[in-house]
């Protein structure tokens, strides 16, 4: 059984909550979750509505990033999470499974180091569940503080499933700091907390001058991962990049799929 099927069997059974399922978006999306992801910090506000996402293989692997739901029919993640011929993909959190009926990867993408590390997720049908917008009315400015999430492993090395048994939550946050722009997004611990595998997909957001967050990227990779470091070192310094979604060619790709994304 896949994670996003057995996920939602697990809190349909137990009745277990997961803060922020029910998303935000519009101009009152926050950005805190109530767990950390590998160290971070923890806050009270909601989550934006991110999701799991598993992708099946024809090969009969899988993988498993995360992804925000930016329509009530779509799921912005990352292209490398569908670098082989998919079979299925199924997306979710403890408030619904949904199938994808078709996915896109951004036509530039060549490959994690030659950027446009994009995708949307068409869904079969509507969740029941608001997005989380765009943000173009501000970009992040360096030193300022932005927020990733994702789904994947934590800095014990539990995945989503062992959490919420444990009863913790199963989407993770943390807070770090914005260092440049340009090419690809990065962005610093402050020596708190970092991504992990899994992760990959998940947004990264931030504020405008009105206080409402938004995303402006999407969590590409990191030279600190590997098969064996499968969570960044919290230390002060270690980099998280992500590809933006602010520029011409990354905002022209998700409007081209999804004509109503929420924006901010």
């Amino acid at each position: 059984m896949s994670f996003c099927r057995s996920l939602f069997a697990f809190c349909f059974v137990f009745v277990v909550s997961l803060v922020g399922c029910g998303g935000g978006g519009g101009g009152g999306s926050s950005a805190c979750a109530a767990l950390k992801i590998n160290g971070g910090e923890s806050c009270s506000e909601g989550a934006p509505t991110v999701v799991a996402v598993d992708v099946a293989y024809t090969d009969n692997t899988g993988f498993g990033c995360s992804g925000t739901l930016i329509s009530q029919t779509a799921v912005l993640t990352a292209a490398h999470c569908f670098e082989k011929p998919v079979s299925t993909v199924t997306v979710g959190s403890v408030s619904f499974v949904a199938g994808a009926s078709a996915v896109y990867k951004h036509p530039l993408y060549r490959g994690v180091l030659n950027g446009f590390d994009l995708a949307i997720v068409k869904l079969a049908q509507p969740v029941p569940v608001g997005p989380t917008p765009i943000l173009l009315s501000a970009a992040p400015a360096p030193g300022s503080e932005v927020i990733a999430y994702g789904y994947g492993l934590d800095e014990q090395g539990r995945g989503p499933l062992e959490r919420l048994e444990q009863g913790d939550s199963a989407l993770k946050a943390t807070k770090l700091t914005f260092t440049a722009g340009g090419l690809f997004y990065q962005a610093a611990s402050n020596g708190a907390g970092n991504i992990c595998k899994g992760d990959s997909g998940g947004p990264l957001l931030a504020k405008n001058e009105d206080g409402a967050w938004g995303i402006i990227g999407v969590t590409s990779f990191s030279t600190n991962l590997s098969n064996t470091v499968r969570c960044v070192p919290i230390s002060a310094g270690a980099i998280a990049t992500y590809w933006p979604v602010q520029s011409p060619d990354a905002y022209a790709f998700i409007r081209s799929h999804v004509p109503d994304v929420a924006i901010n």
